[in-house]
């Protein structure tokens, strides 16, 4: 019997900075901020070429990695132990990520920053698993939305019924360093009408930069669920406008070019749950206790202009550099 399946490239534009974690950060002892530029280098690297050319600059630079490891104090920065050690070197492997002049509040000056994630040859990808779960999302909230309960992965003493185990995502092609930024988090209070900057850095995709999946769906029920994936993306992009965005000036929100998806770290609980049917309890606890609908997530960079039929457009409508965190467009084409 002949298997069904179908192949699509599946083409991610991010249309803003989007950060896919790996749960991992660079502390202020692991990279240095110099000619405005982040250098993030081979820590081993860096240990090795040390002791090389001075032993005892080695065993000093075993005592600064260990020092004050838990607390950020003056000359706790890598920079500040190579300019004291007088160790111009800067080739040390690793990589370089060009400062864009938003990454905070003071030029230069970060706490740990959050990695992006890499393949086991050192690129920036993105896993089809953070894809899926955004398609997921889409698929939730507009074609099973009036289903109480939707029969995925295996249940006690049920037949294994997935449809999603039918729809099969690829990780994305490699990326490259010179794609990513460096961002800080903001988040935007409707109550309070005013946005306010976090200490949280990233790691993150800059603002159009076009990321190629492999889709293939192995049953005809999934594919005609995956072909319907634009027209239920620009409706759960409204769903998600009334719960939301509605609330805040238009400014602070993008225009789509294409179809809508949000993904990555940092774009907020009403781009990753069933907005109808969420349990707000678990956000209304402690100190970060949900008010209202909560806040929109934002974050800064430069101002980026694109051309689209022939018009030459700018990618926010603000004049304070804020774009929604992990807002993405999409489109692809059967193989």
């Amino acid at each position: 019997m002949k298997s069904y399946y179908k192949q699509y490239n599946f083409v991610l534009e991010t249309l803003a900075p989007l950060h896919i974690g790996c749960g991992e950060v660079h502390t202020q002892k692991e990279y240095l901020y110099e000619d405005n530029t982040f250098y993030f280098p081979n820590i081993e690297l860096l240990y090795k070429k040390i002791g090389q050319e001075n032993l005892n600059n080695q065993r000093k630079f075993e005592n600064f990695l260990l020092k004050n490891i838990n607390n950020n104090v003056t000359k706790s920065r890598l920079i500040d132990f190579l300019n004291d050690n007088r160790i111009k070197d800067r080739n040390f492997g690793g990589y370089r990520i060009k400062e864009h002049g938003f990454e905070s509040e003071q030029s230069g000056k970060l706490n740990e920053v959050r990695k992006f994630v890499r393949d086991p040859y050192g690129n920036p990808y993105i896993p089809g698993s953070s894809l899926k779960g955004a398609i997921r999302t889409v698929l939730v909230n507009e074609y099973f939305r009036d289903e109480k309960n939707i029969l995925w992965g295996a249940r006690k003493s049920q037949k294994f019924n997935d449809i999603f185990h039918e729809i099969y995502v690829s990780d994305s092609e490699p990326l490259k360093n010179e794609n990513l930024v460096l961002v800080q988090k903001w988040d935007y209070s409707p109550i309070k009408n005013e946005a306010k900057p976090l200490p949280v850095f990233r790691e993150s995709l800059k603002p159009l930069v076009a990321v190629h999946f492999k889709v293939q769906t192995n049953t005809k029920e999934a594919d005609e669920l995956f072909c319907l994936l634009k027209e239920l993306s620009k409706k759960f992009f409204d769903r998600y406008k009334k719960k939301l965005l509605s609330k805040v000036p238009e400014k602070y929100y993008q225009k789509n070019i294409y179809f809508p998806l949000y993904l990555g770290a940092g774009s907020g609980i009403w781009t990753k749950t069933n907005i109808d049917k969420v349990d707000l309890s678990r956000f209304n606890r402690g100190k970060l206790k949900m008010k209202r609908e909560g806040t929109l997530k934002l974050t800064k960079y430069r101002q980026v202009r694109y051309k689209y039929k022939g018009k030459v457009e700018t990618l926010i409508r603000n004049n304070e550099n804020f774009y929604e965190m992990g807002k993405a467009n999409f489109f692809y084409k059967e193989i």
